[in-house]
Order: C-alpha cells, then structure tokens, then sequence
C-alpha cells in the first residue's frame, strides 16, 4: 500500500500567520485574560469573544439545521493546545475536550518536541473512496475486465453528479476494483473504489453521489445487481504522516538519561505494535488528541476514528500507529494513518463558533489540517507514554482529577485550588477527603478584607481643545478644559474575574473602528491590572459613558483616568488630591495603549478637572488657568470624526510643500493661544470668543476643517453665541460654542434640533 503512497507539502501560508505559539503563563491567566488576548492577537469581534466564553457561538437555530428533533445545546470544555511547531508554521491548536490532562500533554509535548525543531508532516492528495457493490455476477473478475473498458463512461457518469467538484479540478479521476468472497449463501462479489479527488472539502457528501450516480450504468455494462452505494471512511488513499527527531539532552528526566529514556519510548511502543490489548489503549491516546482537535475545528472525527483503527488493523492485527526508533543520538517518532478533513463544508461552514476557532489556528487549507492533526496525534502519544515510562501517568492526571473531585462536593471557585492541593499532599484524592478538608476551610475564622468594599464606582471627565489645535504638534501652545459630562466606571465582585464588560458609549455616527476596539479597552485594563499587582482579583469592570467616541472629547484618556482611580479606591490607595506626576504616568501608560506616543494634554486636562494651558516641549508645560467664574459652552456633533492621525500628516505634508504659510498660520494661532490664555484669565468672555471664531478661520486656513463644520460655526454665530470653532483635530467631529450663562438653556433648546446631538457645558464647574 506504500508504494503508491503520494506524498506532498502543505502549501505556504497566506494571510495571517501566528509569531509564536509559545505563550509562557498562559495557563496562569484569567479566562478573561485568555480571551483579550485572543481578541487582540485574532482581532476577534466583541461577540465572538462573548460567544467563546459564554459556549453559545452554536445556537438553537443553527442547531434545527444540523441535526434532526433538535432540543437543545450540548457543551464541552474548550481550550489551546499551545507549542505546536509544524513545518516551520506556528499553530494554536483549539481542543474541545471533556477529559483532564489532555491539553497539557499535547502542549508538554509540543514544547519538548520543538527543541529538536519542531514536527515534520507529509500529507497526501485528498483522494477518498466510493465503494460499490455488484452481485450477482457469474464471473466477476470478467465483469471487472469489462468494466476497465468502459473506463472514461463510469467516469463521465460518476462526475456529473459533482460539475463544481470537477469546475475546482477534482472529482472522479480513476477506480479500482476487488473481487471478495461472501461465504455461504452470498458468493462472491465484485467492490468498484471510485477514487474522487473531493479538492479542500472532506467530501462524504460529494463521493455518496458520485457512487449513486453510476450504479445503474454499473449494472447494464455487468449485468449484475448493484447494492451498497457509498464511501469508505478507509481513506488509505490519504494518508497524513508526521515525524520528529529529539536529540537525547532533551528527554533525560529524573534519574533517567535521555538515551534510556529513549530505549524506554521504544520498547512501550513495540508492545503496542505487538499486543492489540496495549495497541487499543495506545491508539485510543492518539484520538484523544486528534478527535478533541477534530471536533473543535468542525471535521467529522468520528470518521477519522474509524479510519485509523481501521488502518491500525490493515495486515490482519490491530497494531500501534507510531513508530519510535533511536537514530544518530536522537529519538525519532512518527505517525502515519488517514486523515479525511475539509476546510470548506459541514460543520465549517455551518457552526459558527468552528469559524472563530478556524481563525485561531492559523490553518489556511485541508493539507495543513491533515498535517497539524497528525502532529497532535503524535505529539499526544509522546507525552503518554513519556510518562509512563518515566514519571506514571497517573502523577499529570492527579491535579486537575483532584478539581474536578473538589467542584463536584460543591467546593467554590474560590476555594477549589485549597481543596485539590491538599488531597493531592495527603494522597487521597477522594470525595470524602474533599468535603473534610472543605468543611474545615469553612468553619475557619475569614480573613478581614485587603481592599475596599465593592462597589467601587468613579467619574471622570471629558474634554475639549479651547484654542491651538494642531499649533501644539509644533511646540506652539494650547488650551484645553475638563468638562461635566464624562466616564462613569464601576468595579464589582465576578468569581470569574478579572474581566472587562463591554463598555455603553454614546453613539450618533458610525464610530471609527479604533474608537469602539473593545480589544483595545481590554489590553489598557490588562495593563492597569498589571500595574497595581490585581491580575488574580475576583472582580469586573463596568463602564458607561457620556462621551462620544471619535469626536475629539477625550473619551481613552476619560477611561484611563476613570479606571486609575478606580483601581487606586480599590486598593484603598486614593487618589492624589493634587497634581501628582506618578499618577499621571500611570494614566500615560494606558492612554499609550490608544494612541501610541500621546502628548499628554488630554490626561492633564481631565486630572487637572479644569482648564489648562500645556506646550509639549521639552520641557512639557502645565499651567492651570484659574477662571474668575464658570464660563458656560455647548458641544454640537456634526459629523462622522476623522483619525487624529490622518489630519497631523495631512498639515505635515501641507507644511512640507509650502513652508512659509503654513508657518505663519501656526504662528497666528500661537500668538491667538497666549491673547486667549489672557482673556479667560481676566473673566473676558468677549474677548475669548471673538478668539475662538479667528482660531477656526484659521484652522479652516490650514485645511482641516470640512464644509459641514464651517456651516455649523456659521449657524452658532447666527444664534448668538459668543464665540465658535471645531474642536479637536478637525476633519469632522464637533464644534464648541461659549455662550452667555442667561442664554445657556435656551440656546440649547434651540440648537438640539439643528445637530445630531448637543451637550451644554460648564467651564471651571468641577473644581
């Protein structure tokens, strides 16, 4: 059966491809902490992320088309087998799977396996077989030469039950045939193989109907009855190899060197080749591997199952389907059997959550599939029998049996680890032990609370540019201000914490993808976990916010300052009453997160909770403005928001080409900034809004202003508003008015009509 054994590599990866599948302390993560980063490395959706870990990506209407009187859902455990190095590519392995330690192994094994560089795979065309039955034939080995000359008729006639398969390059290419006895009362009978070339798909379907189609031409060419009309789930026409070699310095474990290590591998793996008792369990160790990933990834792993016990019994005895021997001073391990997996149809296309998943894993096409399966098949065999004929595999299976004894008493989450350490020190990982050791941990006095009592809720504010946008890239100073409406956060007990919440923001346009990220909340909430030492607290973070997203408010540095302080009440650290650099580093850090090398402004501005004139420096300047009274304003959104960082390069690019006058509308806007400072300084409410209108013809000037924004500053003058311009960075967004404090409600009643959203202000109101 070798001999004609095509072999052929997976093709080169497109797309995506994973930097490494090493990931150290991933298992010590939250689940949270799992699942950001799985959303940040895949860019997952908010709820494909909900969908892993709520279980429910396969829902009950999905469910009515799949499978027949549907009634419900049914769950397992789902997790990554992490290590893996196949052919050179980095591949997560996800693995749904109800059985304790089969995870780890797999991850154990890959990570040993890749110190010798990884696993090697060689996968074969995806040819599956038809089977037909013929009986009733006087001679059948004469019906066979009868039908070899009708060769190109079966073919047509097998292909034009599959034209798309044939469009794709496959179908029926060939067949074969065998005459077996049937014994007494049956006789002999002549099995026609189609072989059907089913492309990426696994081809069940596609193959039925190729054998349905020829039947009757079968039985006019032979004369004889056709019977069974269907696939062999024997892909031996598909096979999946795959292959490592471990030098010996990498096996040598406790007292064992790594050479009888390896002698000891290969003398467990011969018993297996030789006794089908040990061979049944041998093998059932290698499917736990292969059907968990199987399964995870929407192939049908019962067939490929059936398939390789199948194969493991092709010369008459049911043997082991690996093969360990020594070679040059190194322990080489293999694996070979069918491996009839699809990238396109069934459970692929239909289960939406083996879509995600499919993702994850970083596989492109079938082949790769075969070969990565192939890989954890081995890969999980290795870790078996490594720690059978070293450690005992019962000493990996110990933890997480102990757990699962400890959940099953009713132990808490909380209390589960206590409960499983000690049985495993004691030695008695029963259900008695554990409801003994439970019911001491109970009746033990509880320890007085570290942190501070939950609900921890915080507010802060957004903000607006008064004066000097786009001046302060240049050194040239700006004003900024806190305003009154803002983030609120709050953080709560969740057993299964740390986690973030999908964050409530206002919305009126179509909010640009980076202002929305729920990936990027989730790595700033990673990393404010991180800097205040609480990646293990049981607790969830809840925010909702006045702000709109995109329209230069401040919403990211609103949320870092909200979350900071949130953490800091939590700790019972408070936050600093005065300015405090440490803390506004620490807001930095997370307000890097979204916009990689922010000036500062906006987080001085909030923590500042007034208003605040800032030039970036060096040396960075902070200056509150202390205003004699509230100055009162109104916020329009206009329009959909442009990306802060599209209209810098637009005034960059701008500046290169025509050096003299962008300059001196910079300068303008710069000597505009200090006359402002002055204005609100000294209560001249006038003054600075005749200002605000001169800075937004100048900002028009420089290009970033749009139609829209003009037409707006236009109307706010026609209502009598004191002064008016864009704010933030222009492009789109919002404008800001000052007003007169006994026109304030009244104008805002006037202008909510005119705009998708109006939002009145007062300046110098926080403090």
């Amino acid at each position: 059966m070798m001999e004609n054994f095509r072999i052929v590599r997976p093709h080169p990866i497109t797309g995506f491809e994973l930097r490494t599948s090493r990931i150290p302390g991933f298992y010590r993560l939250s689940v949270e902490q799992r699942l950001a980063f799985l959303a940040r490395s895949f860019s997952l959706t908010e709820d494909q992320v909900a969908q892993l870990r709520n279980g429910n990506a396969l829902r009950i209407k999905h469910a009515v088309n799949m499978v027949e009187n549907a009634v419900g859902i049914f769950g397992l455990p789902l997790g990554l087998g992490l290590n893996f190095l196949v052919d050179g590519h980095e591949y997560l392995v996800p693995m749904a799977i109800e059985e304790a330690s089969i995870i780890a192994a797999a991850s154990k094994a890959a990570l040993i396996i890749r110190q010798g560089g990884g696993f090697r795979t060689k996968v074969d065309e995806p040819v599956m077989i038809g089977q037909v039955q013929v009986m009733g034939l006087k001679n059948p080995l004469a019906a066979s030469e009868i039908l070899y000359g009708s060769k190109e008729e079966i073919l047509r006639q097998a292909n034009l039950a599959n034209p798309r398969m044939v469009q794709r390059g496959g179908g029926v290419f060939d067949f074969e045939t065998r005459v077996l006895d049937g014994g007494d009362g049956i006789g002999s009978m002549l099995i026609i193989h189609l072989l059907f070339n089913v492309c990426e798909a696994m081809g069940a379907n596609a193959v039925n109907y190729a054998c349905e189609a020829v039947g009757p031409l079968v039985e006019k060419i032979t004369g004889g009855r056709v019977n069974l009309r269907i696939l062999s789930n024997l892909a031996d026409k598909r096979l999946a190899q795959a292959e490592f070699t471990l030098p010996f310095e990498h096996l040598a474990a406790n007292d064992f060197s790594g050479e009888e290590v390896a002698q000891r591998l290969i003398e467990a793996d011969q018993l297996a080749h030789i006794d089908p008792y040990r061979a049944a369990t041998h093998n059932k160790g290698i499917f736990n591997g292969i059907c968990a990933a199987a399964l995870a990834l929407g192939q049908d792993w019962r067939a490929i199952e059936a398939g390789g016990h199948a194969y493991a019994a092709r010369d008459g005895q049911y043997r082991g389907l690996t093969n360990y021997r020594i070679r040059n001073g190194c322990l080489h391990g293999k694996i070979e059997l069918p491996l009839q997996v699809g990238s396109v149809g069934g459970a692929v296309g239909s289960h939406p959550g083996v879509q995600i998943l499919r993702t994850i894993s970083g596989i492109q096409n079938s082949r790769q599939l075969g070969g990565l399966l192939a890989s954890v098949g081995l890969g999980q065999n290795f870790s078996a029998i490594l720690a059978l004929c070293t450690d005992g595999i019962q000493k990996g299976h110990m933890a997480l049996h102990a757990r699962s004894v400890a959940i099953s008493v009713g132990v808490p989450y909380e209390d589960v680890e206590e409960v499983a350490l000690e049985m495993i020190e004691r030695g008695e990982v029963k259900v008695t032990t554990a409801e003994e050791i439970y019911r001491r941990i109970q009746q033990k006095p509880k320890p007085k609370e570290e942190f501070n009592d939950l609900p921890v809720e915080t507010f802060a504010p957004g903000k607006i540019v008064l004066f000097g946008e786009h001046a302060t890239v240049y050194n040239y100073p700006g004003i900024a201000a806190a305003i009154n409406i803002g983030i609120k956060l709050r953080i709560i007990h969740d057993p299964v914490g740390p986690r973030f919440l999908h964050p409530k923001f206002k919305q009126v346009f179509p909010v640009p993808k980076s202002d929305q990220d729920i990936r990027i909340f989730s790595r700033a909430v990673d990393e404010a976990l991180e800097i205040y030492d609480l990646q293990k607290e049981h607790i969830a973070i809840e925010v909702e916010s006045d702000l709109v997203p995109g329209m230069g408010l401040g919403s990211s540095a609103a949320f870092s300052v909200a979350l900071c302080s949130a953490l800091r009440r939590y700790k019972n650290e408070d936050r600093p009453k005065r300015w405090d650099s440490g803390f506004f580093d620490e807001v930095q850090k997370l307000e890097s997160i979204f916009h990689g090398h922010p000036s500062g402004m906006d987080a001085a501005t909030i923590l500042s909770e007034g208003v605040l004139w800032f030039r970036k420096g060096p040396p960075r300047e902070f200056l509150p403005i202390q205003l004699p009274s509230p100055l009162c304003g109104i916020i329009c959104l206009v329009e959909p928001g442009a990306r802060t960082i599209d209209l810098v390069r637009k005034v960059q690019r701008s500046r290169e080409k025509h050096p003299k006058f962008i300059s001196c509308i910079l300068d303008d806007i710069g000597n505009l900034t200090v006359d402002a400072g002055i204005a609100l300084g000294t209560g001249d409410s006038v003054e600075a809004g005749k200002l605000m209108f001169r800075n937004h013809e100048l900002l028009a000037r420089l290009g970033v202003s749009t139609p829209a924004l003009d037409r707006a500053v236009e109307l706010l003058l026609d209502h009598g508003v004191l002064g008016a311009k864009l704010t933030g960075s222009g492009g789109g967004g919002a404008v800001i008015g000052l007003v007169a404090p006994e026109n304030h409600f009244e104008l805002f009643e006037e202008l909510s009509s005119e705009f998708a959203m109006v939002f009145p202000f007062t300046l110098g109101a926080l403090r």
